[in-house]
Order: structure tokens, then sequence, then C-alpha cells
């Protein structure tokens, strides 16, 4: 008895045809993968930060010695949902953050507008001369008045240069210098302006054995007085020689 074996032939182009689409279903998966990745990195990003100066103009650069160093800082989109009871602005330089601001309270869905308190210098360690910083505007949930938990809304890169602050790539307006108070000359020195120090008092002094001294008018007054009766003793000796 013979067993028949049954020999099938595959096409070489079929094989071919489902390898090409087991490789396009491959790199579809990954690129979903990838444009998924993308959009939750966009969606998680931090939205921009507008600073204003003290006027409400919008600013790049300034005076990083200067308190404040600017005027505000606008969240145009708001906080998120799950944190807008408030909102706070921080620096972080060489690994410190810093709270630059006061708490403010803020409004669901609306901008968020938080003045900056205080100058760059007081916070950033490492100094304004040179070196850079992270602001950031910070969203928060409060519990009895304490934050509880903090979500960093936006950021905005600084460097500093020379004592100037600046957002990098913007044009950094020139900042002027800090005036110095000049010390005001010593009371006795000489020139315009000078005050001329008392010369001594005209008052008489106490002598050393506790007595007044005499003054010169009472010099003179005690002369006239001893001339006036010299004058009288004289004219009482002549008449009694006449008698």
């Amino acid at each position: 008895m013979s067993s028949t074996v049954r020999v099938i032939h595959r096409s070489p182009l079929r094989a071919a045809g489902r390898t090409l689409l087991v490789t396009a279903a491959l790199s579809a998966s990954a690129v979903l993968c990838l444009v998924g990745a993308g959009a939750a990195v966009a969606a998680s990003a931090p939205a921009p930060l507008t600073l204003r100066d003290t006027t409400g103009a919008a600013v790049t650069s300034g005076d990083a010695r200067a308190v404040p160093s600017f005027g505000s800082a606008v969240l145009a989109a708001g906080c998120p949902a799950d944190a807008d009871d408030a909102a706070r602005l921080s620096v972080t330089a060489g690994g410190v953050t810093v709270v630059t601001s006061s708490t403010v309270t803020v409004a669901a869905g609306q901008p968020v507008e938080v003045p900056m308190a205080i100058s760059f210098q007081e916070v950033v360690d490492g100094g304004v001369e040179q070196g850079d910083a992270t602001l950031a505007l910070e969203c928060l949930v409060l519990e009895s008045g304490i934050p509880s938990s903090v979500v960093t809304a936006a950021t905005l890169p600084v460097t500093f240069a020379a004592g100037t602050w600046s957002v990098p790539g913007a044009q950094v307006e020139p900042v002027p210098p800090t005036v110095t108070p000049t010390a005001a000359p010593p009371s006795g020195g000489s020139g315009a302006g000078a005050i001329a120090s008392p010369g001594p008092s005209a008052t008489a002094r106490p002598s050393a054995d506790g007595d007044l001294a005499l003054t010169g008018w009472q010099l003179g007054g005690a002369g006239v007085v001893a001339a006036g009766l010299l004058a009288g003793g004289a004219a009482l000796l002549l008449r009694r020689r006449l008698r």
C-alpha cells in the first residue's frame, strides 16, 4: 500500500505580500504610539507666561536688582480646574526654589495675574551678574488657607547678565544705572554749600575758682565806676583844702 504525500506549492509573491502587510501594520502601530506620546507631552506642557511692568506693558527684560524686578506675571489660560483656589510665583535657581509673591485668589476659567514682590537678586544665591533661573506660576489647592496641592501651570526661563534679567532670545532693553546717593560734605568743610561750624560761644565760661569770668562789657563798666569814684574823691579833697 503506497501513501500519497500532498505537496503544496506557495507562491513567492503571496508570501512577500503577507510580509509587507505585517510590516505595514507594525509601522502604523508605531506611528500611532508616537503620535499619542507627542499629544500627551503637548497636553502637559506649561502654558506661556507673560510678564508686565508696573504700568501694565509687556516686558522681556529688566533690572534684576530692582524691587520688584517686574510688575506681574499673567497666565491667560488661567489655572486648571483641579487647582483653581489661588496662585503664586516662585523662582528656582541652583536647585533652590523660593516663593517670590503673595498668594492671590483666582477665579475659575479666568486669566491669572500675580504681582512680583521682590527682586531676582534677593532670591538667586549665585547673583545676577550671570547665570539663569526659572520663573514659575503655581496654582494651588487650599485647605484652611494653607496650600495642600501645588500645580506648576506655567514656567519661563530667565538669564542674567551684569545685573539685568531677560527672556532668552528676547531683545534686552538698556537698564539705567542705579543711582547711589552721595555722602553730604562734612559740616566743617569748605566750599559752596558747606555749613559753617559754630564758633566759640560768646557767653562767659566758669573760671578756675568757680566764679564767672568777667567779659569786656563787665570790665568796661567797672572802669567807668572806678573813674567816677576817683573824680568824686578828688573833688571832695579839693573843697576841703579850699576851706
